[in-house]
């Protein structure tokens, strides 16, 4: 159920300094550590033991996962102050009305304590019947259709759930070509068992993940030579086909590269272009972009 990425090249073997593995190698080693746990929302479903309120920290700080980091997470460090030690099971058996004295006053950029609202009453609903919201995402990989079309399947069946409340883009809609990047991501939390996911749902093989794509990702993608250059945002084309690549440089696992190269934006300032910022840089070595 892996897409074909051509010439597969097993880990280990890419080396040279121009190689974009030799980069990323580089990128695993500065910024792939604990310490910037701390500035990622995955700390938030990391701080449960309970697998049903891991799943639910996990959806709803992934669905933030947008814009900076540091304006994004007191938004989450309010909604979990709320939520209290057991979120699964808080939001397992809420009411409309629960859900927005939950959301009342918390908005970030264009999400409205509404939309928060709407995100917390689908998925405490979808809790409520099944104990877990993996089923749409197994069932797709399941059928060969992928866990991209899984991931559409789990917002739908959470929109539906919310009733007449709109999550608005704290979810994406199924009709969209969007690369959903946070999506992808909640899935890499979930599946993936080495640092510093989760591994919650082992049915899923790590080989069969999506890179989570944003704009950052995407453009040092294109400086690296790991996706052709072209205007406009990621898509989903784009996520797959990098995904394709990466596999090539670790045909099982690769999305291991993910956590560290997002925090080279998230910590380093990198904006995978050239600039003032690069000179000092700790990756300067092994960086490739002098050449992009």
């Amino acid at each position: 159920m892996t897409r074909s990425s051509g010439g597969r090249t097993p880990r280990g073997h890419l080396a040279s300094a121009q190689d974009p593995a030799h980069f990323l190698r580089a990128v695993m080693g500065r910024f792939g550590t604990p310490v910037e746990v701390d500035r990622d929302p995955l700390r938030f479903p990391r701080a449960f033991a309970g697998a049903m309120d891991r799943e639910a920290a996990g959806l709803i700080a992934s669905a933030f996962a947008f814009g900076r980091v540091a304006a994004f997470l007191p938004v989450l460090e309010a909604v979990f102050r709320r939520l209290g030690p057991a979120p699964g099971s808080i939001l397992a058996g809420i009411d409309e009305g629960k859900a927005r004295e939950l959301a009342d006053g918390l908005a970030y950029r264009f999400v409205r304590p509404e939309h928060l609202a709407a995100l917390l009453l689908g998925l405490g609903r979808r809790l409520a019947a099944e104990g877990t919201i993996r089923g749409p995402v197994v069932g797709a990989w399941r059928e060969g259709r992928g866990v991209s079309a899984g991931l559409r399947d789990l917002a739908r069946e959470v929109r539906q759930a919310a009733g007449p409340l709109d999550p608005g883009f704290l979810l994406p809609r199924s009709d969209r070509d969007g690369a959903m990047k946070r999506l992808h991501l909640f899935l890499r939390w979930m599946v993936r068992r080495d640092f510093p996911d989760l591994g919650l749902w082992q049915e899923i093989p790590a080989s069969d993940l999506v890179m989570p794509l944003d704009v950052h990702v995407y453009r040092l993608a294109m400086a690296l030579g790991l996706l052709p250059r072209r205007r406009g945002g990621p898509r989903l084309r784009e996520a797959l086909d990098l995904t394709d690549r990466l596999r090539g440089l670790d045909p099982s696992d690769p999305l291991r590269f993910d956590f560290a190269w997002s925090h080279l934006g998230i910590s380093g300032g990198c904006s995978g272009r050239r600039g003032p910022r690069c000179r000092g840089c700790s990756l300067e070595a092994s960086c490739r972009l002098h050449s992009a």
